[in-house]
């Protein structure tokens, strides 16, 4: 949209009309700073509800503290803050609405009325629900008793304040704030006193609060605090810019513009209050996945951009380097500013094509390069979009805004790494290897070998790289062969998979759950009542299951593997199931004893899906027909609780919504394309040797058995007994989780499926737990020392 606005005179200098065009600005935002503190304070009314069942005694025993120093204060001030507390909560609902009806804002008003309905009502339902059916140490925490009556969990009356404050912080109300702070603390106060609230009830009201004002705010947006083009040129002219036309030029996530002036073509950033906080939950896990020194500076707020921008912009202009010349920070009223370059016309090197590249350019860039190294700058988004070849030919480094001064030598030598792919992906691995090492030398180019991987490019870049993987193993190559070096291993620059931190969350669960089981069990009482020659003979099976573990891979494997190579792997999984998810921990150690043991990659890993494979298709049927035979599903009396089918639908949508996403099911056609190409071949082999045949049959009917039989003596050691048919469903079913839940071994859901099970099967509950946790000791926790003795052993002598 193209519109002409009459500039005023200004410091005495002749104006004209401005032509601005740029795109209309939205009139409404939702601002991503309002949703990083919706995250916050869900996480923190989560936190509050998780220290009420761990601690309850904590807040209880607070809140008990407030309500007896109620007896050393005197009345008088206590009944005159009430008072003024209770009036000021009367009085200001009404009053904003009168505020904001006068002032024309009727959308806001409407806003307002919405927020504190929905609080009220949230407010109203959660103090029902914790007077009623809430577990006893939630309802002992947040909800108050007086002489044996029980009050009000969440004060609606304070919960409604701080969500409509919440709806309309943003406007020019300071003295209506200060007013609504005074009213919820002074009744805050007066309530811990008297006893009428708890601790964990004001703390629950006020989260609600201000949870339900941003989300009004998110659902129905707020104002745009961001200038149009007419107030950014305004800005320009009034500090001395005689700026004629101002267009938007789109190119990234920034708002940008080029204006003609008479002091040349000028460069305008400009930065809002609106983009604070965008960015910054991407940013946190790429923290904790990755390391610092590779990850560009993400700024939060519009203060912080703008400072990094600007230091960045010197930083790399003192170097040496060529990028866009830093004229001035202008503030736009107080909610936005911007930031004025010199302009400079080109393309960035993504747009161009090789033969517009020449080896001039790219000596160029390594040289730009070079200046930030003796200089310790890094830039740390380089790539084939921060790259500008202007229109002399000359290139430019642009957004250096995510680097750092002093830069570790790291984060220096992924930025050359980052060059390297952004300029093999448009002129070619040759050519950008040879200008390379022509003007970096060969032992700074060998330097960037090691962390050419994905993790350390830009989000630009791997996008770029998608459909053309082989550029980096090709690049890698090259600089191998290039510069003579020994390829190195690459650097570790992931902190934590996801996969990691998804085992930590549930094994920390899972130690939480067993501890529960556990301090219904007496040690003494067990001691002095197990049977030892039951327990003897469960440990026999346990290690009989290792022996067909091993016939069952070996089975999967036409080439000549010894056995006591894949039966020392086997045992050595007792310890790795400790530190990782069983199937993960399973899968990689097989692939690694038979590429060990001469077995080519591909043909390993085909074999260990086709292991994989073969298990499941033997114990499921086996499940079932043992089902049918009991007459039993391994829990026949157990009538499915609300709670247990709403998590099984909630699992079920969740994985049809992964299902929905284009990544996850071109990851899931990878993987069964990866089978039917290696496994599946595999599998046929086996299943047209009958020896082969027998002994992968053998060996998974061997494992299943040693284990149900390992679970069924554990139960007789402690005084148990029940169906060994039935008792095998409930072993199978418990396995199977165990094999899916990613923690350690199963840990936690394995000993909750198979207590649950035995339980069904006319066994106590207290000798069904014992039982389970006699299995549990065992078959996981006894194979770790055997399991890490093999393993360092195996590992010193290169068989694993």
């Amino acid at each position: 949209m193209t519109e002409t606005t009459e500039a005023r005179p200004t410091r005495g200098r002749s104006t004209g009309k401005i032509v601005v065009d740029e795109p209309p600005l939205p009139r409404r935002t939702r601002r991503p700073i309002d949703g990083l503190r919706l995250l916050f304070v869900l996480t923190a009314m989560t936190a509050l509800a998780a220290l009420a069942v761990v601690a309850e005694r904590t807040l209880t025993g607070l809140t008990a503290d407030l309500a007896d120093f109620n007896r050393t204060v005197p009345r008088g001030p206590v009944d005159v803050v009430a008072f003024a507390s209770q009036l000021a909560s009367l009085i200001l609902p009404p009053a904003l609405v009168f505020i904001l009806m006068v002032r024309g804002r009727m959308r806001t008003t409407v806003e307002l009325l919405v927020a504190g309905a929905l609080a009220s009502v949230a407010a109203a339902l959660v103090s029902t629900w914790l007077a009623g059916p809430a577990p006893e140490r939630l309802h002992d925490t947040f909800v108050p008793s007086a002489d044996g009556v029980a009050g009000t969990a969440v004060p609606a009356m304070t919960t409604l304040l701080v969500a409509i404050v919440t709806v309309v912080s943003r406007l020019a109300l300071k003295r209506i704030r200060q007013i609504t702070a005074f009213a919820v603390a002074g009744s805050f106060a007066v309530w811990l006193f008297r006893g009428d609230v708890t601790v964990g009830g004001m703390l629950l009201s006020l989260g609600i609060g201000w949870a339900v004002g941003l989300l009004v705010r998110l659902v129905s947006g707020q104002p745009s605090l961001a200038p149009n083009g007419h107030k950014v040129a305004a800005v320009l002219r009034a500090n001395g810019y005689d700026v004629s036309s101002l267009n938007a030029d789109p190119v990234d996530k920034y708002r940008r513009y080029i204006a003609d002036s008479l002091q040349g073509p000028l460069g305008v950033l400009v930065l809002d209050r609106d983009n604070d906080g965008a960015g910054a939950v991407v940013r946190a896990a790429d923290q904790i996945r990755t390391r610092e020194e590779v990850l560009p500076r993400q700024m939060v707020t519009m203060r912080s951009a703008v400072n990094q921008i600007t230091l960045q912009s010197l930083a790399v202009s003192r170097a040496g380097a060529r990028t866009p010349k830093l004229r001035n920070v202008l503030r736009i009223g107080s909610d936005a500013a911007a930031i004025v370059y010199d302009h400079v016309p080109g393309r960035v090197l993504a747009n161009l094509t090789a033969d517009e590249v020449t080896d001039a350019m790219l000596e160029d860039l390594w040289r730009q390069l070079g200046r930030l190294r003796r200089n310790q700058v890094a830039h740390r988004r380089i790539s084939g979009r921060t790259i500008l070849v202007s229109e002399t030919g000359k290139v430019w480094l642009l957004d250096p805004s995510g680097g750092e001064v002093a830069a570790p030598e790291l984060a220096i030598r992924a930025d050359l790494a980052q060059a390297l792919v952004g300029c093999a992906l448009v002129v070619g691995v040759d050519r950008t290897i040879d200008t390379a090492i022509r003007v970096l030398g060969q032992d700074v180019v060998a330097g960037a070998i090691p962390l050419l991987q994905p993790v350390a490019l830009a989000r630009s870049t791997r996008r770029d790289l998608k459909g053309r993987r082989d550029v980096l193993s090709k690049l890698r190559d090259g600089l191998v062969s290039g510069t003579g070096r020994e390829p190195d291993q690459p650097v570790r620059l992931q902190r934590l998979r996801p996969l990691s931190l998804v085992t930590g969350v549930g094994a920390v669960f899972a130690v939480y759950l067993v501890g529960t089981q556990l301090s219904d069990v007496s040690f003494s009482q067990l001691w002095s009542q197990i049977d030892w020659r039951w327990l003897f003979v469960a440990v026999v099976l346990m290690f009989t299951s290792f022996v067909g573990a091993t016939l069952a891979l070996m089975g999967f494997v036409p080439e000549r593997v010894g056995f006591w190579r894949i039966m020392g792997a086997q045992i050595s999984l007792g310890f790795l199931k400790l530190v990782a998810p069983a199937t993960v921990g399973i899968v990689a150690i097989n692939i690694r004893v038979l590429t060990k043991a001469g077995v080519a990659a591909p043909l390993a890993a085909a074999s260990v899906a086709a292991n994989q494979v073969g298990n499941v298709a033997i114990t499921f049927p086996t499940i079932g027909i043992l089902g049918l035979v009991t007459g039993s599903s391994a829990a026949p009396d157990i009538d499915p609780s609300v709670n247990t089918l709403v998590i099984v639908l909630v699992v079920l949508a969740a994985a049809a919504v992964l299902a929905l996403i284009p990544p996850v099911r071109t990851r899931l056609r990878a993987l069964w394309s990866d089978f039917a190409e290696r496994g599946l071949p595999r599998l046929l082999d086996v299943l047209s040797n009958p020896r082969k045949l027998l002994v992968a049959l053998g060996g998974i009917l061997l494992q299943s058995a040693s284990l149900i039989l390992c679970f069924y003596t554990c139960l007789l050691a402690v005084g148990g007994a029940a169906n060994i048919a039935a008792l095998a469903v409930v072993q199978l079913v418990g396995n199977t989780l165990g094999m899916a839940v990613p923690t350690p071994g199963g840990l936690g859901a394995v000993e909750a499926a198979l207590t649950a099970g035995v339980s069904t099967l006319g066994v106590g509950a207290t000798t069904a737990v014992t039982a389970v946790l006699v299995f549990r000791l065992v078959s996981f926790w006894l194979p770790i020392l055997p399991g890490w003795v093999l393993w360092t052993q195996m590992q010193k002598r290169d068989l694993l």
